[in-house]
């Protein structure tokens, strides 16, 4: 059964992300190993928490398709976060130890990211669409009974049909809400977008850039210049 199916996965889930905290925790993964250690050391693990992600992924938008924009974006953010980690270990770098130290931080992020993506599995196999549980519900009670639910008269069949009538209203009340609520974030979205650019372009461009500015310029390696880097190598092969 789906709900089975992802209590299962969720449960594996969580033990092999206990396993990276436990790891970090106890010091096995540190953000002074080398990246090709690093990534000996989590690549199996990594890589089976992004295809039960993804697997997840699938079963929640059947249990629970009025929550479809906090299920893609909380899967994709944490998949995306666990490619960041790999691509950085794996990039030739003149200072590995600076990829190390940048893909321990996005190790770390994989642990934080898991554990709402966790939440959320546990949300939604808890607490699905009333219309999608009515028919799990239903579909499981015809499968211990039999391939035909014997109906003796129309009557037994009412009290259902009602049932998943009003599932229906509740869930189409619930997709109209979200399509308000989507629509006021996109008026704030914009008017945020516009008083920005208003903003920048009240600003003097000839400005001069003062001396900390530059030098904050060449600090660390951060995410962003990772994959700026990238892109030029890139481009230059």
């Amino acid at each position: 059964m789906i709900k089975k199916d992802l209590s299962d996965k969720i449960g594996e889930f969580e033990e092999v992300l206990q396993k990276i905290a436990s790891d970090i925790a106890s010091g096995v993964l540190f953000e002074k190993l080398p990246p090709s250690e690093m990534l000996s050391k989590t690549e199996h693990y990594v890589t089976r928490l992004k295809d039960l992600a993804a697997n997840t992924e699938e079963i929640m938008l059947t249990l629970k398709p009025e929550k479809t924009y906090t299920i893609k974006r909380v899967c994709q953010n944490f998949i995306q976060t666990i490619t960041n980690f790999k691509e950085i270990l794996l990039q030739n770098s003149p200072d590995p130890l600076a990829n190390s130290r940048l893909a321990f931080e996005q190790l770390r992020k994989i642990v934080t990211d898991g554990s709402d993506l966790l939440f959320l599995m546990r949300d939604v196999r808890d607490d699905p669409s009333p219309l999608i549980d009515t028919i799990l519900n239903f579909k499981k009670a015809s499968e211990t009974k039999g391939q035909v639910i014997s109906i003796k008269t129309s009557e037994d069949l009412q009290p259902l049909l009602k049932h998943i009538l009003s599932c229906v209203d509740e869930f189409r009340l619930a997709l109209i809400s979200l399509e308000k609520k989507v629509g006021e974030m996109k008026q704030i979205m914009r008017k945020l977008q516009e008083e920005s650019l208003k903003m920048l372009s009240d600003k003097n461009p000839t400005q001069p850039r003062g001396h900390n500015e530059k030098k904050g310029e060449k600090g660390q390696l951060s995410l962003s210049n990772f994959k700026s880097n990238e892109r030029i190598q890139h481009g230059n092969g």
